[in-house]
Parts: structure tokens; C-alpha cells; sequence
């Protein structure tokens, strides 16, 4: 038999039992495990008092936010108050100081199982599993709940084939005065078009994923379907349905009801009560709210509904309107190639996608940079800074992995359009701003964007297109942002060996772990990450100037000068940095104060840029860029800044790869030697010490 480990102590301040939790467990033995997700593991347990059997929902609350915790305890006192037959009876709860432990009455098996046995149902056999999904959605909307995660892991079969609705995690009690909701949530496979399109929502929501399941039910699989969650967004969005022939027509004309796509189409609950396929079959209970969402609405009430609708989508629009607005080759060699490439094509979306390009999912993040025109392009004169805005919310690692690879196997096949439409290629951007994002995920969503770049089959105006989308959503700073977040300590304690940038924004100082302390998937995120940038501000100069502009924004400075101070073990990272900061000083030389700040730290005796070590670095590229570096740096920063950084040992060294084996280094010695001989500061015989 199966044990749950569950602490002795219980938390005073939030319990839902006066009695000790350990007592609590004591009245149940524990028989299986029936499932587990990221929410925690549910076990079929028996009473001891009575034998009867009961599912025990447990929860960890390790690792959970205090708004997670509430979220949980308010699912509780939702269910708690829910009395219908179609809708799993909540028992118990208790909380121990580690776990949430919910007791509900016990169903069979899920109907996510009974469709993967018998593929579907015929419409004698589904119909009365609608009528109970019908009567368990009525009886939660009378109440002004919203269940917003309809699916058939979520609806439940017991001993009597009833069918039952649970987890109610994503429930939401709406108050009198709210007729309407627009956060995101749900299951993509049975989510509303007016989720997708992030418009105003109310309940009938539920319905059209109510719909999706009763399609499912009679055909095998919903009304889309597809394994990318791109391709499924579009097909929500602009594909049309194929009805089924084999039903009755009260059945398909029910069905379409529940699928209309504009929700103001879509059939309501008076409706829904006459209509001959359901009529008779709903099992409503006396009791409901004052105001239940099943009841029509008023003359004023739809007034206020469609005022709070247009006050929704201008705050939306408002905070969304300023978000859209040849060089030295980089080696990409290090974008794996995929193996046994799935042949299959996703279909292209239609040109609605064009004129729907500014929508995206709010539970894949928005542009994490509004776009200011105005922005002054020297730093020294940059008062009007673009905003980052930081997400937070959880990630799950795996199904975003499996996610990106889809995606990766569909630009390799040719089929571009994640990469090419801006709503699109924002999902997987997505999670270089989310401050929970794995450094696992960022290599799978660097290499993404990365392909379209080193597949011969990519034509050039396939790439210009992807150049102005990866313009358009500010792809260089979530990239440089990104970066940041892996140096971030997330922790409120900070170590010894942590840089703490100074001058910082933020109300408080960040503080960021020592290079030496990142793991190696650490570190091949940041290569990915400064390949890729590399490439891009080589490409385009508009890439250059949000780079610039990130930089001063995000103040990134004691990062990037701590990757060049610890060279030999981070040489791809420092030759992608040389790189980029030469770029900057020959295309932009009015940024110097950018790289000084990068370079150079008065506040920290022994942190400049030590470039005799970089210098003498056994790599030829090293070698060169090092150079070429030192070359714009002698052109551009003032004598007394280059005089930190100078001394005759940098001479000496400079002027002995002049006479490199290797071609490269021996010209950019010769060119740098030939740019600074003249300078004052080369001629003096510095007593400098790197």
C-alpha cells in the first residue's frame, strides 16, 4: 500500500480542521496511486470508519507563491459549496505545514480513458454524458462560477456511468458586478476563440469547450487538433469546422450552437433549456444566486457588459500599441541538426493571420519591450527608455521543450510561419522575459530562432521577413535580458563570490552569481543567446541599436565585463562579446560610453578587462577580435581611459602577433599597431599593471 508523507505539524493560521492533520490522515488507509501532475498526486484511499472509498488530492506547498496558496484554498471553498450530482462532491480539507490535502467521493475512471479505449462514442451512448455535462455546467453558472478548464481529464465516470465535472483549479467566482474576464486559461485543445484572440470572455466559454468535448465524444478527437500549439491557435482562429454526418440533426444543430465562434452567436442558457436534444434531460437544482449567469441579462446589465467589453479591449489595446512598431560572418554551427525530421506539414494560416498579427496568448507572455521611435540613439543622451516587463509566471519545462522541438521540426520542413508572423514568433520568444524560464528551455528557443539562418533551403526574402519579425518583437534585448536572468541569484541571499551591479534602477540592488558558478547548460544558453546576437546586430543595424539601447536600459554592465574577465573557460561567450563591442564602436562610435561602462569599473580595483590575457589566448579568432577591439577602443575612449587598460606589456604583445602564424591575427595586429602607433599614450612607457 501506498504511504503519503505528511507532516505532524499543522499550519494554525490557514487549517480548515481544528483537529491535528495526523489524526486527520488516520482516519483514511491509502491504496493507490491514481495520477500526479505538476499540482501535486491524487490516491484512491478507503474511509476506515465505513470502507467506502474516497480520492485524496495532495498538494505541495513547497515552491509555491502565497498567491498560488490562495488560489488553492479558494478552489476548496468553491468546491465546498458545490451540491450537484454531476459535480465531485468535495468531503474533507485539511492542511499539514507542508502539503494541502483535499477529500472528495471517489469516481471510477476518467473519460480522457474511455475515449483512449473505444476511440468514440455513439450518439445513444454520448448523449447522456452531455446531459450531465449540460446539468453540471448549468448548476456552476446559476452560481456565477466558471469552471474555464473543461476537458476529459477533468469529467469523471462513476460506478453508475454518471458523469461527474472536478478540479475546479482554474475556477472563478464572479461577483455580481463582473460580466466579464480576460485573463488566459485553460486547456489550448478546448479553449475559445475569444480566449485565443485574449478578447473579453464570460461564460460562454465553458460552452464552446463543452462543445469541443461533445464533439470529441461522437467523432474521436476535437475540432482541432494538432501537436503545435501554433498551428492549433491558428486553426482556432480561421478554420472551419467539419461537421459531422452521422448524428441526428437535433444533435448537430445543438453542437453547432455550442461551436459558434463569435460568442455573440454562440447559444445561450434560455436557449440551451428549449433545445429538443437537451430538453427534459437537465437536472437543475433549487438552489442559485440572485443574479446566476444562466438567467438573460437586462437591457442595463448587457449596457454595462458591453461597456466594461470596450474599456477591456482599449486597456489592452492602449498597453499593446507601442509593441510593433552586411557583416562579419558568425559560426551557427553549434544548432544541432534534427534526425528523423516528422515529413508532415502544418497548413499555412490564411492572410487573417496578417491582420491578426498583434494578437497573442497571455499565458505565453506579451513583448517584454514597448517600442519608443523617440529614443535618443547616443546614451549619453537616452532620456525616454523603453520598460521591460517582467514575467514570473510557472513554466512548465517539459511541454515547452516538446513544444519547441514540434516547432523546430516544422521550420525545418520548410514551414516558416511561427518564424514569420509577429503574434507567433512572440510565443516563442516569450520565455526569454519569464524570470522562471530553465536554462534547458532558452536552448531549445535560441536554436529555434537560430535555424532559419543556417538552412540553405531558406530563400532570402523568407528571411528578410523573419529579420523585420525578430525587429518587431524586440527579439536582440529579451534576448540580452534573458541573459541577465541567468546570472540573477533568485534567492534573497546572496554569496561571496556574486557581482552586485551599482547604479541599479530597481528600488533594491540585484545581485548575480559569479561565472564560475554556472552549470554548463548555463553557460551553453548564454553562447546560444551572444551567438545569436552576434549574428543579428552583423545583419541589421536597427539589431545594433536596441542592443545599445538594452544595454543602458537593463544595466547589464558588470555582467558582460565579468564573462570577459574569466576568458579561458568562456571563449565562445568572450568572442561573440569582442565581436559585438567592436561592432557597436565602428558603426556607432557615439555609444563609447556603452563600452566603457562594460570595460572598465572605478568602483573595483582589479575588474577591468584584462587584455594581455586576451591577447596571448591560444585561439586565432580570440586573437584577432582582441585586436580589433583594442584597435576601436584606442580610436574612440579618451586618453585617460585607455590608459587604464594600456601598458607596455599590452604593447609588446600586440606587436609580436604581427608576426602570428596565422594570417588573420598577423592583419589585425598590423592594422591596430598601424591605427594607435601615433597615439600618445602608445608611445609612453606605461608602468600600468593589468
Amino acid at each position: 500500500m501506498s504511504t503519503i508523507n505528511m507532516s505532524k505539524c499543522m499550519d494554525s493560521k490557514h487549517k480548515h480542521k481544528t483537529h491535528n492533520s495526523k489524526n486527520e490522515m488516520d482516519r483514511y488507509e491509502v491504496i493507490k496511486l491514481l495520477g500526479e501532475g505538476s499540482f501535486g498526486r491524487v490516491y484512491k484511499a478507503k474511509v476506515i470508519a465505513d470502507s467506502s472509498f474516497v480520492a485524496l488530492k495532495v498538494i505541495c506547498k513547497a515552491r509555491r507563491s502565497n498567491k498560488e496558496i490562495i488560489g488553492l484554498r479558494r478552489e476548496c471553498e468553491i468546491q465546498r459549496n458545490l451540491h450537484h450530482p454531476n459535480i465531485i462532491q468535495m468531503l474533507d480539507s485539511f492542511e499539514t505545514a507542508s502539503e494541502i490535502v483535499v477529500v472528495t467521493e471517489f469516481a471510477q475512471k476518467e473519460l480522457n480513458n474511455l475515449l483512449g479505449k473505444e476511440g468514440y462514442l455513439s450518439e445513444e451512448r454520448a448523449s447522456p454524458i452531455i446531459w450531465d455535462l449540460v446539468s453540471a455546467l448549468f448548476y456552476l453558472h446559476s452560481h456565477r462560477v466558471l469552471h474555464r478548464d473543461l476537458k476529459p481529464q477533468n469529467i469523471l465516470i462513476d460506478s453508475t456511468s454518471r458523469a461527474k465535472l472536478c478540479d475546479f483549479g482554474f475556477a472563478r467566482n464572479m461577483s455580481t458586478g463582473t460580466h466579464v474576464l480576460t485573463s488566459i486559461k485553460g486547456t489550448p485543445l478546448y479553449m475559445a476563440p475569444e480566449l485565443i484572440e485574449e478578447q473579453p470572455y464570460d461564460y460562454k466559454a465553458d460552452l464552446w469547450s463543452l462543445g469541443c468535448i461533445m464533439y470529441e465524444l461522437l467523432v474521436g478527437a476535437p475540432p482541432f487538433c494538432t501537436a503545435s500549439i501554433l498551428h492549433l491557435i491558428r486553426l482556432i482562429r480561421h478554420e472551419q469546422i467539419q461537421w459531422p454526418t452521422f448524428v441526428s440533426e437535433n444533435c448537430i444543430s445543438f453542437l453547432k450552437g455550442l461551436l459558434q465562434k463569435d460568442p455573440v452567436k454562440r447559444i445561450t442558457w434560455e436557449e440551451i433549456k428549449n433545445h429538443s436534444f437537451v430538453k427534459g434531460h437537465i437536472l437543475i437544482c433549487g438552489d442559485s444566486t440572485n443574479m446566476p449567469l444562466t438567467g438573460p441579462l437586462s437591457e442595463s446589465t448587457l449596457e454595462v457588459k458591453e461597456q466594461q467589453r470596450k474599456e477591456q479591449l482599449n486597456n489592452r489595446n492602449k498597453s499593446r500599441s507601442l509593441n510593433h512598431h552586411s557583416g562579419e560572418h558568425v559560426n551557427m554551427a553549434k544548432i544541432p541538426q534534427m534526425n528523423n525530421v516528422s515529413g508532415s506539414k502544418s497548413n499555412k494560416s490564411d492572410s487573417q493571420d496578417t491582420k491578426n498579427n498583434n494578437i497573442i496568448l497571455n499565458e505565453f507572455g506579451k513583448l517584454s519591450i514597448e517600442d519608443d521611435h523617440n529614443l535618443a540613439r547616443n546614451s549619453s543622451q537616452r532620456t525616454d527608455k523603453p520598460n521591460f516587463i517582467e514575467e514570473n509566471h510557472p513554466i512548465e519545462t517539459e511541454e515547452w521543450i516538446v513544444f519547441l522541438q514540434k516547432s523546430m521540426e516544422e521550420v525545418m520542413c520548410g514551414d516558416l510561419t511561427s518564424l514569420t508572423q509577429p503574434s507567433l514568433t512572440n510565443i516563442i520568444v516569450s520565455p526569454l522575459r519569464n524570470t522562471n524560464t530553465s536554462s534547458k528551455v532558452l536552448n531549445y528557443v535560441t536554436k529555434l530562432l537560430s535555424i532559419s539562418f543556417v538552412l540553405k533551403s531558406v530563400s532570402q526574402d523568407s528571411k528578410d521577413r523573419i529579420k523585420k519579425v525578430y525587429l518587431d518583437v524586440k527579439l536582440v534585448p529579451n534576448l540580452v535580458y534573458s541573459s541577465k536572468q541567468i546570472m540573477k541569484i533568485k534567492s534573497e541571499n546572496s554569496s561571496s563570490s556574486s557581482v552586485s551591479l551599482p547604479n541599479t534602477p530597481l528600488p533594491h540592488r540585484d545581485i548575480y552569481r559569479s561565472v564560475s558558478d554556472l552549470t554548463d547548460v548555463d553557460i551553453q544558453s548564454l553562447e546560444y543567446i551572444y551567438t545569436l546576437i552576434t549574428h543579428l546586430v552583423h545583419l541589421d543595424n536597427e539589431f545594433l541599436l536596441q542592443l545599445c539601447d538594452s544595454l543602458a536600459v537593463l544595466n547589464v554592465f558588470a555582467i558582460l565585463r565579468s564573462f570577459l574577465i574569466v576568458c579561458k573557460s568562456r571563449v565562445q561567450i568572450i568572442m561573440d562579446l569582442l565581436a559585438i563591442f567592436t561592432h557597436i564602436l565602428r558603426v556607432f562610435p557615439e555609444n563609447v560610453e556603452l563600452i566603457e561602462k562594460i570595460i572598465l569599473n572605478e568602483t573595483v580595483e582589479d575588474s577591468a578587462v584584462n587584455f594581455v590575457e586576451l591577447l596571448r589566448y591560444n585561439h586565432p579568432v580570440m586573437q584577432e577580435r582582441a585586436c580589433l577591439f583594442l584597435q576601436y577602443l584606442g580610436k574612440y575612449l579618451t586618453t585617460n581611459k585607455i590608459e587604464t587598460l594600456w601598458n607596455e606589456i599590452v604593447r609588446e604583445t600586440l606587436e609580436a602577433l604581427m608576426y602570428d602564424s596565422n594570417e588573420n591575427v598577423r592583419n589585425a595586429a598590423d592594422k591596430t599597431v598601424d591605427e594607435l602607433k601615433y597615439k600618445e599614450f602608445y608611445k609612453q612607457k606605461s608602468v600600468n599593471i593589468i
